[in-house]
């Protein structure tokens, strides 16, 4: 079988659907059950995954990603590069027609082969407040032609599973549920390790509360932050909040309350950190903190607890899926509750030594390899239904 992967998502900044289509896309290419795996950037087949230091935060890298976004907000302007990327796109794959296209990013351009896309959530359609109105204008309009078009649908949750077939009306036999997992990066680590790195951000292993995603309000920081201020003051300044992230849209709120809350010495807001330093500020965490209001996985609780950290997540959407009995799930509206869990995570030994080896063991029911695995029969069953085989 010959597979065409779309990786235009693996690039700065590295967010959830990069990570998920880099890792997915080095576990197929150790997989059998593929002849050819073709990794597809721009308009032609690139020559490989991106260096990793065009992944990092750099100057010049942010500096055309502003650009972007200023391209983008120009009225009509998405729409028209959008319609001349799909035709151009179009042109070029027509011969490759042999072979299976999988855009692992919500969108398929008109193809003739077999197609398999990945949804990850309908955030956009179930809480369309949290997303820029020309956003959701778009990615209705790509979703639409997606789940017309394909022949599969992959998603990364039984929850998003479920909201795509009540959603869209869609037969629940033709999507696949193909669990993510963390990267083998995340591990455990010892104060000696990680005390080079979190030096240069002022902290100390073992002595912060974490919390790592995008800025924007479906993250629900704002509530994070009312949890967190009213823990003892001590215990705020000994165990500081520490936030990392790229700001989203309609950040500014929270960005103004954490600049107002920085002076009083328990947050540090650290921006989007270079590829190779999050597993490192994951694993010096004392507690990993994601009280977000819809996921359609939630990695970050995962690559937490993979590294031997406890965790508070959110009782909503996907995220109880994920960590299962390893991790308390709380309202994430509630914040006299977070702050009552915040502090036993903090102060309670015996809870964290539990909830290290319960999240550990949790982490290890997630692979890569198992999540190739499915998306390679997800793709037979597209081929199949396609009425051939590639």
């Amino acid at each position: 079988m010959k597979v065409i992967l779309n990786i235009e998502s693996v690039k700065f900044p590295l967010t959830g659907i990069g990570r998920y289509t880099f890792e997915l896309g080095r576990a197929l290419q150790r997989s059998a059950d593929l002849e050819k795996l073709i990794l597809w950037s721009g308009l032609r087949p690139g020559q490989g995954w991106p260096e990793m230091k065009s992944l990092v935060a750099g100057n010049g890298i942010r500096f055309r990603a502003q650009i972007k976004n200023g391209v983008r907000a120009i009225p009509g302007a998405a729409d028209l590069y959008l319609k001349l990327r799909r035709r151009l796109t179009a042109g070029r794959l027509k011969k490759y027609n042999d072979c299976l296209y999988h855009g692992p990013n919500f969108y398929l351009p008109p193809f003739d082969g077999p197609k398999v896309v990945t949804i990850h959530d309908l955030s956009f359609a179930v809480m369309p407040q949290t997303h820029p109105a020309d956003r959701v204008r778009l990615m209705t309009a790509a979703l639409e032609h997606a789940v017309k078009n394909a022949d599969q649908i992959i998603t990364i949750s039984d929850f998003s599973r479920q909201e795509i077939g009540r959603v869209y009306n869609y037969p629940l036999n033709r999507i696949k549920t193909t669990y993510l997992a963390a990267s083998e990066s995340f591990r455990p680590r010892t104060p000696a390790e990680t005390n080079p790195y979190l030096a240069q951000y002022g902290l100390k292993p073992g002595q912060y509360s974490l919390y790592v995603g995008t800025i924007e309000p479906r993250k629900n920081i704002i509530g994070l932050l009312d949890a967190y201020e009213r823990l003892p003051l001590p215990l705020r300044r000994h165990y500081p909040l520490v936030i990392s992230g790229f700001a989203g849209w309609n950040s500014s709120d929270i960005h103004q309350r954490m600049q107002k809350l920085r002076p009083q010495g328990w947050l540090h807001y650290l921006d989007f950190l270079p590829h190779d330093h999050l597993p490192i500020l994951i694993s010096g965490a004392a507690l990993f903190l994601f009280p977000s209001l819809y996921e359609g996985f939630g990695l970050p609780p995962l690559e937490a607890m993979q590294s031997g950290v406890p965790v508070l997540v959110s009782d909503r959407a996907s995220l109880p899926e994920v960590v299962g009995p390893a991790a308390p799930q709380l309202d994430p509206q509630d914040a006299g509750l977070w702050r009552e869990w915040i502090q036993r995570g903090l102060e309670d030994d015996t809870w964290r030594r539990q909830a290290i080896k319960m999240g550990l063991e949790r982490a290890a029911e997630f692979t890569w390899q198992r999540c190739a695995a499915k998306t390679a029969a997800a793709y037979q069953a597209a081929a199949a239904s396609h009425g051939g085989s590639t």
